[in-house]
């Protein structure tokens, strides 16, 4: 059943933020493997929401290992999240596929 984690993250700084986030925008598969639909929303200058769609709880767990790894080195100021089963998703694949074009 597909599993959900919506983490709000607070950086030190814009440049953190941003180097950060460029990092997940360029390769998010490398950082976590087992991701299905990842979500980064820009809350403030220095503040990202996400959400991470996995195919069950027991690949969401094991990317919480994934998630401390890949902030080892960032200036992270705070992060906590929210999780549980997704009830239900949609993605217009024509729009995401528009999205997509605008951000290479």
């Amino acid at each position: 059943m597909p599993y959900a984690r919506i983490n709000m993250a607070e950086f030190a700084s814009r440049a953190e933020a941003e180097r950060t986030i460029a990092i997940l925008r360029n390769d998010i598969k490398s950082v976590f493997p087992e991701i299905r639909a990842f979500a980064c929303v820009e809350t403030s200058e220095t503040s990202a929401l996400t959400i991470s769609i996995y195919d069950s709880k027991e690949a969401g767990d094991r990317a919480v290992a994934q998630r401390d790894k890949h902030h080892e080195d960032k200036e992270l100021s705070d992060i906590f999240s929210h999780e549980g089963i997704v009830e239900c998703m949609y993605i217009d694949n024509e729009k995401l596929a528009l999205w997509a074009e605008t951000k290479t």
